[in-house]
């Protein structure tokens, strides 16, 4: 038992630290298209990511140097957006149109135009940044049926056909879906979770009633329920665009929810305190969520099926993590080992990684 323990705090460390590196916020392109031209709105940092930009070093890219990537970074941009009809290719004509502001920073804006737009039923290939970065996704709107059509490319589904008839019933699987993957790919709000169900598997006194698993399950439930309530309210309210926050602020807010919620785990704080905190840490978690949906819902029809399937997904997501993490905790709880060793230093760490994962974001 004692080899197994010491594997649960490896298997923990190994989860935490290189996870921390890669929490970042979720990379986003958005793609509007019309039977005129298709808009691709890349981030800057990005583009950056994939081409040197800061030709002058001076850490901060100007229209010019922009301008001066559009020729190679269009071909490249040839190589990861194919459109296609009846399994032909379609030539694109590819141009940087400007710099646009999403809610995460400064984007540019691309127009690619093809005579293929003005068919129907037209597929869409999307392959960028995908090799690079596994959080990518790529949000589509598309009018070109007259209807919208709301879409998520992603490393798993990197096509999609556009102008046919997309029923709310697979909107809402697509978005559902998204949304379990979103908390499952989102390392800070995982963390957080795990930050939460840390303070029930602590022991306080020797010689008392132990609580069932039943009953902590019951304490917890109480406690996630807090935190789902208010995010739920604020992604609702900002990607309906009623008030937002800027997302680097946001960012760094959920980074140090973690330490803060893990300090409290190891200060063994009143349970009450504890749905206290979740609730207003769940509002600020909810601002990072809406970060992936305001900018696509704005002038969607579907908005309400499509948020409320996402935030469905993501709370399948929260009480499926529940269900499989609790009780192994809830095991360990009971050897001293746990209680001296692997229950501070899974605090420890946690309290360090939302640290880290705050300066990387400033």
């Amino acid at each position: 038992m004692r080899r197994l323990l010491l594997l649960l705090s490896v298997l923990l460390a190994s989860f935490v630290f290189p996870n921390v590196v890669l929490a970042h916020k979720a990379s986003d392109s958005f793609i509007y298209i019309t039977a005129q031209q298709i808009r691709l709105d890349i981030a800057v940092q990005d583009m950056a990511r994939i081409q040197a930009l800061d030709l002058n070093k001076d850490r901060s890219v100007s229209w010019g140097e922009l301008r001066a990537a559009e020729p190679a970074f269009s071909t490249l941009l040839a190589g990861y957006i194919v459109l296609s009809h009846n399994d032909e290719p379609c030539s694109l004509g590819i141009k940087l149109e400007g710099i646009c502001e999403h809610t995460d920073g400064p984007y540019t804006s691309w127009s690619l135009t093809s005579d293929c737009l003005a068919h129907s039923v037209v597929r869409l290939d999307y392959s960028l940044l995908f090799d690079i970065d596994p959080l990518h996704r790529a949000l589509i709107v598309s009018d070109l049926s007259g209807e919208k059509q709301l879409s998520v490319m992603s490393p798993s589904n990197r096509s999609v056909v556009l102008g046919e008839r997309i029923s709310a019933l697979s909107t809402a699987g697509v978005f559902l879906w998204q949304g379990v993957v979103h908390l499952l790919v989102g390392y800070d709000h995982m963390l957080f979770l795990l930050a939460l169900l840390l303070p029930a598997t602590r022991r306080k006194v020797s010689g008392v009633e132990v609580d069932t698993l039943r009953q902590v399950f019951t304490d917890v439930a109480l406690v996630i329920t807090m935190f789902t309530l208010a995010h739920s309210f604020t992604l609702i309210a900002a990607s309906l665009g009623w008030f937002s926050l800027p997302s680097q602020p946001v960012e760094i807010a959920i980074a140090l929810s973690i330490s803060l919620a893990a300090a409290m785990a190891l200060m063994d704080v009143n349970v009450r305190f504890q749905r206290g905190l979740a609730m207003g840490v769940g509002l600020i978690h909810g601002f990072g969520f809406a970060g992936v949906l305001s900018d696509l819902l704005a002038a969607s029809p579907l908005k309400l099926l499509a948020l409320g399937s996402f935030n469905v997904g993501i709370e399948l997501a929260q009480l499926a993590l529940v269900i499989i993490v609790l009780p192994v905790l809830y095991r360990f709880s009971f050897l001293p080992l746990y209680q001296r060793r692997v229950f501070p230093l899974a605090a420890i760490l946690l309290v360090v990684s939302g640290f880290y994962m705050a300066a990387q974001r400033i």
